[in-house]
């Protein structure tokens, strides 16, 4: 991680939307745990409608990457040679590039509206509009909570819209916010439910991740649910980026 003081670490901002009794606090629980914040008290910033867990997160900056040796390419003439030199080449390759790939930290708050408080409509647009990524959780036991995620997710999409692209594109446009699809309850689940080719996830084009919140390993180092949230992360914070939030 890279040599940093608290104040010069940049946050990125992740809103957590489905409806009451999904397990949104449970899941945001196992996203904010980590190392650094291993506890609930470590993690967890004080609100009066939202609560809000912070966790640090390692971004990779690519910035300075060597070319891709030549001889990688199939119609390389060294690509056919029994020369040990191409694995060395490939060895020099991988050193040079692991190193110029530095983690960056990044305070991620996750975001999770307070059921039995009514913010006023003000503040809630202020925080959509610096939103850089949406989780939308659903209960995999009651389907209807994933088919209301269409109407959750409206407002919010239509203020990042606005701020983040300058006018309002189309809910479905490929430059649209981060987002990241998550079933709970899997552990509860008689049945494992089929691929739906209509589900909101394949609609945006996005990953899915069907987990048990209460299983502490949902998000285990070098596991596929890991790899996608690691993923969805790393894109917000390319969001943030390349879409900042306009001030008015």
């Amino acid at each position: 991680m890279a040599d940093q003081t608290i104040k010069h670490v940049s946050t990125a901002r992740i809103l957590l939307l489905g409806e009451a009794g999904v397990g949104k606090s449970r899941l945001t629980d196992l996203l904010a745990m980590s190392i650094d914040t291993p506890t609930h008290s470590s993690r967890t910033v004080g609100n009066l409608w939202w609560s809000v867990q912070v966790r640090l997160h390692e971004y990779p900056s690519n910035k300075g990457m060597p070319p891709t040796p030549e001889w990688t390419s199939a119609s390389s003439p060294s690509s056919s040679s029994h020369s040990s030199e191409p694995f060395a080449s490939f060895k020099g390759f991988r050193d040079r590039a692991a190193s110029a790939c530095e983690m960056i930290p990044y305070f991620v708050e996750f975001y999770d509206l307070k059921s039995s408080m009514r913010m006023p409509r003000e503040h809630r647009n202020r925080l959509f509009r610096n939103i850089d990524g949406i989780i939308l959780v659903y209960d995999l036991l009651d389907m209807r909570t994933h088919d209301n995620l269409h109407d959750l997710l409206y407002h919010p999409l239509r203020q990042i819209c606005r701020y983040r692209h300058n006018r309002l594109r189309p809910i479905l446009s490929r430059h649209h916010v981060p987002i990241l699809v998550v079933g709970t309850k899997l552990d509860m689940l008689q049945s494992r439910r089929l691929h739906r080719s209509g589900g909101i996830a394949y609609q945006l084009s996005t990953d899915e991740i069907l987990l048990n919140c209460l299983d502490t390993d949902s998000f285990a180092e070098k596991s596929r649910n890991e790899a996608k949230l690691r993923k969805f992360l790393n894109n917000a914070i390319d969001f943030k980026h390349f879409f900042p939030a306009r001030r008015n």
